[in-house]
């Protein structure tokens, strides 16, 4: 399973990979998805519906996009418990993001596929209108998940075993990976829509072009990662990896892939962090369990310029 179906149309990154590796085509991390022969079509005046009611079946394009070769993803049920935490992911989004959905998110849907490496897909077509709608699909077994254990098994994927017993956690605390991943799926609408990325500004000013990063990153450690298509790195090479982040603009590994997952994740961290009080400490500790190295991506002064910006724009575009 090399290479997933390729939906792409355009700079913005459709969905979080538990592991690029998964991922040599641009299908999954490079654009939403427009539906590939028949569209679902929205007749109905989304405004006068709620953001609870978009929560539907998903499309048979997401289900095949979710299903492996031998194994067919399936429409997740949800229990009441899960709608709760639906519920409270939703009321969570900035007054922007729920704006945005409220007039082009056609369809929040979720879906049994373990074994996926994608994690959440973000599908764009046109409407009725010719203005673009969206659907979001999740992995129904992320709503089990602790945004901790999420992240932890993802950045997981990025090394191999090696003689230095060395293990990574990524502590975010108990918040439900749902929130994290909801609010970095709505911020992909929210920057198609608005085109915040798409033609330069400044959340691309580390990018060159949408893929390629600027110098001198284009260089560094970050460059080597699973994110970046490169092979796995030892274990070894984790605290230089990390200690590269943490020295970077970047709020984690996975904003490297492109400038839509950069900007998706900054907005994601700074709602995080800036109104829910969730922080982000990388751990690596050896097989005795003895602190090798701690880093706090989110305490970096560039990273703190972004959140700068990233207000100021969000504040910008609240205003009526």
């Amino acid at each position: 399973m090399s290479d997933l179906p390729n939906y792409t149309s355009g700079p913005l990154a459709g969905c979080l990979l538990a592991s690029l590796l998964m991922c040599a085509n641009v299908g999954w991390a490079g654009a939403p998805a427009p539906v590939s022969a028949t569209p679902p079509k929205a007749d109905v005046d989304l405004s006068s519906t709620s953001l609870r009611a978009r929560v539907q079946p998903a499309h048979e394009d997401s289900l095949s996009a979710f299903s492996g070769i031998d194994q067919r993803a399936r429409v997740h049920q949800l229990s009441d418990r899960e709608w709760a935490l639906v519920e409270r992911a939703i009321d969570a989004l900035p007054a922007l993001h729920r704006q945005i959905l409220q007039q082009r998110l056609a369809r929040l849907s979720f879906v049994d596929a373990p074994w996926s490496p994608g994690t959440a897909l973000t599908r764009e077509y046109d409407g009725a209108d010719g203005k673009p709608l969206f659907e979001i699909t999740v992995r129904g077994d992320v709503l089990d998940t602790s945004l901790s254990a999420f992240l932890t098994g993802k950045d997981a994927r990025l090394f191999t075993t090696d003689a230095s017993g060395y293990r990574i956690q990524l502590d975010a605390g108990a918040v439900p990976a749902l929130e994290y991943l909801l609010l970095h799926e709505a911020t992909h609408v929210v920057d198609s829509t608005l085109k915040i990325t798409a033609d330069g500004g400044p959340f691309r000013e580390i990018w060159t072009d949408y893929r390629s990063l600027a110098a001198p990153l284009d260089r560094g450690p970050l460059a080597s990662s699973v994110y970046r298509r490169k092979p796995a790195q030892p274990l070894s090479q984790a605290p230089m990896l990390y200690r590269a982040l943490a020295e970077s603009p970047f709020v984690s590994l996975y904003s490297t892939a492109s400038a839509g997952e950069d900007f998706a994740e900054l907005i994601a961290w700074r709602e995080l962090s800036q109104s829910f009080g969730v922080g982000l400490t990388i751990w690596i500790r050896d097989s005795s369990g003895n602190v090798v190295a701690r880093f706090d991506p989110l305490a970096s002064t560039s990273v703190q310029a972004r959140m700068a910006k990233a207000n100021a724009l969000l504040m910008k575009l609240e205003r009526p």
